[in-house]
């Protein structure tokens, strides 16, 4: 941010000190045609011809100039708008499950007269608690250090299957998720990567359809491509929004899914460990409804 902000300075100060020397220029050049109005036609058109010239020129610079101006000062706000965004959302986020362990905490302290089972319930919706506030705090590392995940990635065998059922083992299993992901697939990645890519897949889908709704993760076939996809049947994405979702702190501004929790930042990271495994990933409908996300891998 504080790059982009000091590139706009430079550029509004070197326009307007080309302003003031454009002007000494010119005023030399109107100053020098007076004193040779006596001169001859030719000489006169010349250096007329060369003011207009040099007019245009200035005319043009100061346009494109000011365009970039001002297109980095609507970017800035644009992004200082999804950051103020970013921030409320984490903080709700923070204070939910934090609130939640506090509230059933307190309530094994204070009641003497609960059974067994009541005491197993809370300490279970505590644990449940504490595990989406590490998944939040861990995402929150992982973007924060994006730019050096490349250097720290460790490369080896990895099977998409195997991945994908670890995912689907540590889900609580409020849909119906199917893995029919080719088992002989077989690629060079980072596997903790490549889970935390595959989790965040996997909450965006849970996130955006009903619960008992049908999740899918299968592979396509293509020679020479690994192709892995991940489909739903959710509200779906709007077709103008569909690039824009892999930005960082990105939300979609529809009230059927900005009523529900999120950061903006799973897709970013999803779209981050893509580009690290010199991958691609699209987004395209799901018939009838939902949307179906599709990775493609060199092999």
């Amino acid at each position: 941010m504080a790059i982009k902000k000091n590139k706009t300075l430079i550029i509004f100060f070197f326009l307007i000190a080309y302003v003031i020397l454009q002007f000494i220029w010119w005023g030399y050049h109107i100053s020098s045609l007076t004193e040779q109005l006596n001169n001859s036609e030719d000489y006169i058109a010349r250096r007329l011809t060369m003011i207009a010239g040099e007019g245009t020129v200035f005319i043009i610079i100061i346009g494109l100039g000011a365009f970039y101006v001002i297109r980095s000062y609507y970017l800035e706000i644009s992004l200082a708008k999804k950051e103020k965004n970013f921030a409320l959302s984490v903080t709700h986020e923070l204070k939910t499950p934090i609130a939640s362990s506090k509230l059933f905490a307190e309530t094994l302290l204070q009641r003497k007269d609960l059974s067994k089972n009541q005491i197993t319930t809370s300490l279970e919706k505590i644990v449940y608690e504490q595990n989406r506030l590490n998944e939040l705090v861990e995402k929150i590392l992982l973007v924060s250090t994006i730019d050096e995940m490349k250097n720290d990635m460790h490369l080896k065998p990895v099977s998409f299957s195997s991945i994908i059922n670890q995912v689907i083992g540590q889900d609580a299993n409020s849909h119906v998720i199917n893995n029919t992901v080719d088992e002989d697939l077989i690629f060079s990645g980072d596997d903790f990567y490549l889970i935390s890519l595959f989790q965040n897949l996997l909450d965006n889908a849970q996130k955006y359809s009903t619960d008992g709704s049908e999740i899918n993760f299968y592979s396509e076939i293509n020679p020479s491509k690994i192709i892995i996809c991940v489909s739903d049947q959710g509200v779906g994405i709007a077709e103008n929004e569909k690039l824009k979702i892999f930005d960082r702190f990105y939300r979609i501004e529809d009230e059927d899914t900005r009523s529900s929790k999120g950061t903006g930042l799973g897709l970013f990271l999803v779209n981050q460990i893509v580009k690290m495994h010199g991958g691609k990933i699209t987004c395209k409908d799901n018939i009838p409804n939902g949307c179906i996300f599709q990775i493609q891998f060199k092999k």
